[in-house]
């Protein structure tokens, strides 16, 4: 039956019909996140033959994960943490809280910075004692000490002792043990507003992809205490649960995991308990305004004092990471040219309208470069006869200065920061463009740029 059919037949109120549909919508973009220390496969082998199993009648291993194309059973271990997330990309991108995947990440880390100081110190110490090669040792004692199989795959995350792992929910009871799971990389974090950015390693349902929805922001530097929220999640691992509250207050600072204040946080009466921490916290239009990190208690349980980190800097910070390694992954693979690069930062959002209401300029068009790379491809437009002291301030750096805006690309206006950062996103590395440029007095020039290539 039709949904609208449904909600007709029910006779639901406006306002139901709204959180119904929010839910009926977003829901299907929020997963389960959690993270298993996995048991070693060296440590059990090496358990068996001393209570004398033969080798030969040792069952296979396949890792405890009876895969189906990207489905999995989570492997057998030590669960870490777990928590909620949220689709960001249909390319399988996930952002959660830092906290929920924090001992995976750090447990990974260490294992990582290990590797790195013992391959160090291979490579600079003599690769020959008394006929032993320094190299061969080193690669046995890391895989004696973290348990991992000698065909392990160093460049994979199945490698690393700790795994993170998704489950896209149901409307059940949320806790079947015959859940499938996606695997996920752990793609970076931002520890200062407590969030991760995950992606999924094969988002496959049995041979076909997976088909992923991305939730849409809105603005949470527009929000009015009073408005109403709903947040989605998966408290104490019921799937796709849904509360509904107030914006109780904003402009909150809170204690972030790093240590950190976390300001311009949403407060909220909206029920989270544990397991909601990564959730969305959705605005009545289903658009990510927040991502929900905790809550003021003395049971551990909602007392209706929640906290989300503003949507607006999440949205920043994990593009931003998604971005990079998607322009990562295309320099490793080579297949085609990599996204352009110009080399500079442009205000957007609450900096950029602050910028237009100093400067009385609301009717002007134009992106406000704020800063400017030392290996711009701008710089290498600079004046012959210009200093050739470099302004490492940014403030000045040869044909374009921070203030100036950027009016024009290639021909198409640009109307605001955004627009210039949209633009960019489509041009690739050589391409040739034509910038112009509008400093404070309202002078223009126009600048021939070669777009460079995205450092990593």
């Amino acid at each position: 039956m039709p949904s609208a059919e449904l909600d007709d037949m029910m006779g639901l109120t406006s306002n139901e019909r709204t959180v119904v549909n929010v839910h009926r919508v977003a829901s299907q973009s929020v997963v389960y996140v959690t993270s298993v220390l996995k048991t070693s496969d060296a440590n059990r082998r090496q358990l068996k033959r001393r209570r004398g199993i033969s080798r030969a009648r040792q069952p296979k291993d396949d890792g405890d994960q009876a895969k189906e194309g990207g489905m999995q059973k989570l492997p057998q271990g030590t669960l870490l943490g777990s928590g909620s997330g949220f689709v960001v990309d249909a390319d399988g991108y996930i952002v959660t809280n830092y906290h929920v995947i924090q001992r995976a990440y750090e447990t990974n880390q260490m294992v990582i910075n290990y590797e790195q100081f013992l391959d160090n110190l291979g490579k600079n110490s003599t690769r020959c004692i008394n006929g032993l090669k320094v190299e061969g040792l080193v690669d046995r004692t890391v895989d004696a000490i973290f348990g991992r199989d000698d065909t392990s795959n160093s460049d994979s995350i199945s490698g690393l002792p700790a795994c993170v792992f998704v489950r896209f929910g149901t409307n059940g009871n949320g806790q079947d043990s015959n859940a499938s799971y996606y695997a996920c990389e752990i793609v970076d974090v931002v520890k200062e507003l407590d969030i991760a950015v995950l992606r999924m390693q094969s988002p496959m349902n049995g041979s076909e992809r997976m088909p992923l929805k991305a939730l849409s922001y809105g603005s949470s530097s527009n929000l009015l205490v009073g408005q109403t929220l709903l947040a989605i999640g998966n408290p104490f691992g019921l799937d796709r649960t849904i509360t509904s509250g107030l914006v109780s207050a904003l402009g909150r600072t809170v204690t972030g995991v790093a240590g950190n204040p976390i300001n311009n946080c949403i407060q909220t009466d909206a029920s989270i308990n544990p397991g909601n921490s990564g959730g969305p916290l959705l605005n009545l239009k289903g658009e990510v305004i927040g991502v929900n990190t905790m809550i003021i208690s003395t049971s551990g349980s909602s007392a209706g004092i929640g906290f989300a980190v503003p949507g607006d800097n999440v949205k920043q910070k994990s593009n931003e990471i998604v971005d990079l390694d998607k322009e990562r992954r295309i320099q490793k693979g080579q297949k085609r040219k990599g996204r352009g690069w110009l080399g500079i930062d442009v205000a957007v959002g609450s900096l950029e309208e602050a910028l237009r209401n100093r400067l009385a300029v609301h009717e002007v068009a134009g992106a406000f470069v704020t800063s400017i790379s030392k290996s711009s491809p701008l710089m290498q437009t600079r004046d012959a006869t210009a200093s050739n002291e470099f302004d490492s301030t940014g403030i000045n750096n040869g044909s374009i200065v921070t203030g100036d805006r950027i009016v024009n690309v290639g021909g198409a206006i640009i109307s605001n920061g955004l627009d210039l950062q949209t633009d960019l996103k489509g041009r690739v590395e050589g391409e040739r463009l034509t910038l112009t440029v509008e400093d404070a007095l309202g002078e223009r020039r126009v600048l021939y740029i070669t777009l460079g290539k995205v450092p990593l």
